[in-house]
């Protein structure tokens, strides 16, 4: 089967797109954004995966919380308009944040932007049809936010605040638990450290690249972060400008010369 490379909306639409069809560009070229090659309709891409079969499911989750986890079956026959994965009840303004493929017995953790963080196995959210919303997966706090969906498949986890603060925890640190919890203390938000950001799930020898929205990016190993336990506030990882802040987070894979 060939490869083809899945988006996902904020909205809970599902697109394709033939990793052929992707125009080809020169290894250190700008490319083209994805929103150019798919038609959107007042909706942000959430996520890019590839594809290679449907023996998989999508696992997802919301702003608000909730999860849902869906056999990738559903989406095995392409639609020019899209698929609706998630159907959010109407008026809500809950938007996806996350989607991931993952397999049996993997786990996932969710992160909030007020510094808390669950930890469950993926299959104690049974699988859905495309019709249905989903189930808790974190009970929010007043005004929280989930802002990170990570699959657990690392020994690390690296979360970076608004104000450039971060740091690595032991996956083991964070105690598992069944879904709809009210998780435990990821990151001690302070004013110093602003809410978080988002997360990545990492290992020793990874590398990130840090966004800000002055336009600002910042390139590091994750050798120069150290591990620390989870309830503490991490230490500065950005030296931003005045008036500038992180925007997001980006592990990435080196890719020689011949690849």
């Amino acid at each position: 089967m060939s490869k083809i490379t899945r988006s996902n909306t904020t909205r809970g639409r599902v697109l394709w797109l033939k990793a052929y069809d992707i125009p080809a560009s020169e290894k250190y070229s700008k490319g083209r954004a994805i929103t150019n090659l798919m038609e959107l309709k007042d909706e942000k891409i959430t996520n890019v995966i590839s594809v290679k079969n449907f023996d998989d499911s999508l696992f997802m989750a919301t702003k608000k919380g909730v999860v849902k986890r869906i056999s990738l079956k559903h989406f095995s026959k392409p639609r020019a308009s899209g698929i609706k994965a998630i159907n959010f009840p109407p008026g809500d303004s809950d938007i996806l944040i996350g989607v991931e493929v993952v397999k049996p017995k993997q786990e996932v953790l969710l992160a909030t932007k007020k510094g808390k963080a669950i930890r469950f196995n993926a299959e104690d959210v049974r699988e859905m049809g495309r019709a249905s919303y989903g189930v808790t997966g974190i009970k929010l706090n007043g005004n929280d936010e989930v802002v990170s969906l990570e699959i657990l498949d690392t020994k690390a986890i690296l979360t970076i605040t608004k104000k450039g603060y971060g740091k690595r925890s032991l996956v083991e640190d964070y105690r598992k638990t069944s879904r709809a919890g009210k998780g435990v203390i990821n990151l001690k938000i302070t004013d110093k450290t602003g809410e978080i950001v988002t997360t990545a799930s990492v290992n020793d020898k990874d590398s990130i690249i840090i966004t800000t929205a002055k336009g600002i990016v910042i390139r590091t190993s994750l050798e120069n972060i150290r591990v620390m336990g989870r309830a503490t506030q991490g230490v500065r990882i950005v030296k931003l400008q005045q008036g500038d802040y992180v925007t997001d987070l980006v592990k990435f894979i080196e890719i020689g010369e011949e690849g």
